[in-house]
């Protein structure tokens, strides 16, 4: 007899660690899988032994290699911790958010691996979008509270399609910038190399006023270095034909003062973030390119936020926790802060990561209204193809063995 296999829609837990809890503890009546061994495949549980292996320097998923966990690709990390759990002999294995933050190649292989898996023991998916669901999923579970209360089979459950569409437009800038060239960012034959090897070769890119792009890329191939070159303070980047808003980097320019000509999101910037801010405060924090606010702003700074959580839907969130907001509400926020000095450049890092179907329309809604009715030009960077977005072009970056070229894509 075929085994049953379960999935439970992301977006349906409250405290996902509650419901994982349970169900790995056999306390879960529903699934009657008490007495059962369980493991959790997961990002948190990858970090823990990489945090681990920093702090001990004692490598437990790598015994074999010469190097540790870390200084491998996403994809062959989740690869590496597939097989240490399978080696502990589980009957089920908890699978949360199993694709994320993969390209397509380490997607394909991370799934037949997972399909394999399917004939020998139990898996339940934790998912955000229909199209992640492994092919062997039999049924799907509805959970309230973070109990389960009933099951579906798959062919019976129902898909939510989404759309979206914001009322009223972008609030006005109450911030100018001077002198910003039509050519915002210039990467001439730039490579870069770490130790012996070679992550980036003769990149040229330019990427002008007004244009929507997409930078994509298998992991691994030099997507962050690029970013880091750009917005952090990347030293590999001095000595090189790299230009900023006109400037060559490290002509003079601090890292402040590129910073402040660029939005910023990515979700490891709230890493270390612990703060107790409410919404509207980290909308403002925009002003002072700080995550969470630190200084007093004026009052029509304070009336642009509100003007910005209106059109987001959120003004009665405004004195909200940030940290007690859904995933999906606390990107738009931190897109409103990224975008409230409407920045000639706004750098979006994976903004979709971790987002169900309902998330990714709102998102790319805001995305697309803010290349419609605004002047600031988006670099936006995502693992998934993404449908409906207004691009331009697209950036490629493909590895080779001697290291990543770049192709645009029209």
């Amino acid at each position: 007899m075929d085994k049953i296999h379960f999935a439970i829609k992301n977006e349906s837990l409250c405290t996902k660690n509650n419901l994982v809890e349970s169900i790995l503890n056999g306390l879960d009546s529903f699934l009657n899988l008490k007495y059962k061994k369980g493991l959790l495949f997961s990002i948190s549980v990858l970090e823990k032994f990489i945090e681990k292996e920093a702090k001990y320097d004692a490598q437990t998923l790598t015994l074999n290699e010469k190097r540790g966990i870390r200084s491998f690709s996403s994809g062959e990390q989740k690869k590496i911790l597939l097989a240490y759990l399978i080696e502990q002999k589980p009957d089920f294995l908890i699978l949360e958010s199993p694709f994320e933050s993969l390209d397509t190649n380490a997607v394909s292989d991370l799934k037949e691996n997972l399909i394999k898996l399917s004939s020998k023991i139990i898996l339940i998916q934790i998912f955000s979008r229909k199209e992640e669901l492994l092919p062997i999923i039999t049924h799907v579970l509805e959970v309230e509270n973070d109990v389960i209360t009933s099951s579906n089979a798959i062919e019976k459950y129902t898909f939510k399609e989404h759309d979206f569409v914001f009322k009223g437009t972008i609030p006005k800038s109450i911030t100018f910038y001077k002198n910003i060239p039509k050519q915002l960012i210039s990467l001439r034959n730039v490579t870069v190399h770490y130790g012996d090897n070679c992550i980036l070769n003769s990149i040229n890119w330019i990427i002008n006023k007004n244009e929507f792009w997409q930078l994509i890329g298998p992991n691994g191939s030099g997507k962050t270095t690029i970013l880091s070159m750009i917005y952090g303070n990347n030293v590999k980047a001095y000595g090189q034909e790299v230009y900023l808003f006109g400037k060559k980097k490290g002509s003079g320019e601090s890292v402040w003062e590129i910073k402040e000509k660029i939005g910023y999101f990515s979700p490891a910037i709230l890493t270390l973030f612990q703060r107790e801010i409410t919404a509207k405060e980290m909308v403002i924090s925009g002003f002072f390119d700080s995550i969470g606010l630190y200084k007093s702003p004026t009052t029509l700074q304070v009336q642009l936020a509100k003007e910005w959580l209106k059109l987001l839907g959120l003004e009665s969130e405004k004195e909200v926790s940030f940290k007690n907001l859904t995933t999906a509400t606390q990107r738009l926020v931190l897109i409103a802060r990224a975008m409230i000095k409407h920045p000639p450049l706004l750098i979006l890092d994976e903004p979709l990561m971790n987002l169900d179907n309902q998330g990714t329309a709102i998102l790319i809604a805001l995305m697309n209204k803010i290349v419609k009715e605004s002047d600031t030009t988006i670099l936006f960077v995502s693992h998934r193809s993404v449908d409906n977005l207004l691009l331009n072009t697209v950036y490629e970056l493909v590895p080779t063995k001697n290291g990543s070229i770049g192709s645009i894509k029209k």
